[in-house]
């Protein structure tokens, strides 16, 4: 009797792995995402601490365990996990397609693609990897290859909207607008309902700067998704390039609501303000969206323009200075911080080499030649000065502003009947310019 009561335990014993085992499987495979993240971690390391399986299913294990732990965040372990499904399974093509996935997450971009490429050659038909090697490549700005990528995931999946979206993305992306528009459009076929292929499209004729069709499109990405912030964003671009300020901030106000971290909403409605006058909730603006993107050297100008405004010569320098460090080749930073010295009247040796520096990067730029040209008349560099206004209205015979200017130049020189030329023309072209060249502090 008690060698039977014995095997019935074994039994028993054996049955309850069996159940474990299944339910630690169940757990780990978690189809249907019944489980949380612990639970299904936890169900795929019971199985390869028991390491009772063939190498095929160890390997399934740590894959498992792995998607567990990416979708925990935890992107160094799934790294790892993934590493020891493939040391496993040589030939296990999603494990180094999902294990591209988090090295893309974690900005290592190469090691990413090198993952995708090892995906790729055990399935060259695989889509979701060659659609995220197109990701990776268009992040890259290599926007040829992640087109050839994306064109052979359509080859394979031609009805899938979402890959001809990304494609024309990447062809926007190296300004081939003409072929990007032929993409969303073709998407927009597949889905009518798309939102985000009449936003991408939307985008594409702003570039042409086709507002009418740009904003047709945006309002339509909007009735589809009226949460949609960047719709909301970029309609409000539009009515910023028609001058309509006040609708412009309401989109951007509305792309901020649904999502406060929006820096570049912050940092356009902020434009807008200043383009209305209304430079206090400018700078607030800015400084919310520098908040948020310190590195921003766009904004950085922008707040420096919002505080020249107010004649905040120094905070104005410093913004400037700052989005130069940022960009070193950022002519209009450069531009603005000597027109700032200019008018302040102070390190003009600064604000010659300034402008020097931005129109070696930007020759011919209309406004850093009169910039520089005020530069010169403040350091008694007359002749210099009248070179640079010639230079002005070669490019511009109608700018009123450096034709009177250079008749003050001509007057100093005793040039009577040139400085005299000059001023009626300028004051044809501009009758109140007079008042504006002395605000320059030019008599």
């Amino acid at each position: 009797m008690a060698g039977a009561g014995a095997c019935i335990a074994a039994l028993l014993l054996a049955t309850s792995a069996v159940a474990q085992s299944a339910r630690d499987w169940a757990r780990c495979a978690n189809d249907t995402n019944a489980y949380s993240s612990d639970k299904a971690i936890g169900g795929c390391t019971a199985i390869i601490k028991a390491g009772r399986g063939e190498r095929r299913e160890l390997a399934i294990a740590f894959y498992n365990r792995a998607n567990a732990y990416y979708g925990a965040g935890d992107l160094d372990r799934a790294i790892e996990d993934y590493g020891a499904a493939i040391r496993l399974d040589s030939n296990y093509a999603s494990a180094y397609s999902n294990r591209g996935n988090a090295y893309s997450l974690k900005g290592d971009l190469d090691k990413a693609i090198g993952d995708y490429d090892a995906a790729i050659r055990l399935k060259p038909d695989y889509t979701i990897a060659l659609s995220n090697r197109a990701d990776v490549y268009r992040t890259k700005g290599d926007f040829d290859r992640a087109i050839a990528d994306y064109s052979a995931a359509i080859r394979v999946n031609p009805k899938r909207a979402r890959l001809l979206l990304d494609r024309g993305s990447a062809f926007r992306g190296k300004g081939d607008v003409k072929n990007a528009v032929t993409d969303f459009d073709h998407a927009i076929r597949l889905d009518p309902k798309y939102a985000d292929a009449y936003l991408s499209r939307g985008l594409a004729h702003y570039d042409e700067h086709d507002y009418d069709r740009a904003m047709a499109d945006f309002n339509q990405a909007i009735s589809l998704n009226h949460r949609q912030p960047k719709a909301l964003y970029s309609r409000g671009l539009v009515y910023a390039a028609r001058h309509d300020y006040d609708r412009a901030i309401a989109d951007y106000s509305e792309a901020i609501r649904f999502n406060p971290n929006f820096a570049y909403a912050y940092g356009n409605r902020a434009r807008a303000f200043r383009a209305r006058g209304d430079r206090d909730h400018a700078i607030a603006d800015f400084n919310e969206s520098l908040a948020l993107d310190p590195n921003n050297a766009n904004d950085f100008n922008g707040r420096g323009l919002a505080y020249l405004d107010t004649k905040n010569f120094d905070r104005a320098i410093a913004d400037f200075t700052r989005a130069s460090e940022l960009d070193p080749r950022y002519s209009f930073a450069l531009s603005n911080r000597c027109w700032a010295r200019a008018l302040a009247d102070r390190e003009l040796r600064a604000a010659l080499a300034d402008c020097d520096a931005a129109l070696a990067i930007k020759a011919d730029d209309i406004a850093t030649l009169d910039r520089r040209a005020l530069v010169h008349m403040k350091l008694q560099e007359t002749d210099k000065a009248i070179a640079d206004y010639d230079a002005v209205l070669r490019l511009d015979p109608n700018d009123a502003l450096a034709r009177y200017s250079r008749g003050v130049a001509r007057e100093r020189l005793g040039d009577i009947a040139g400085a005299r030329a000059d001023r009626d023309a300028a004051q044809s072209l501009q009758p109140g310019v007079a008042d504006a060249v002395e605000k320059l502090g030019l008599r």
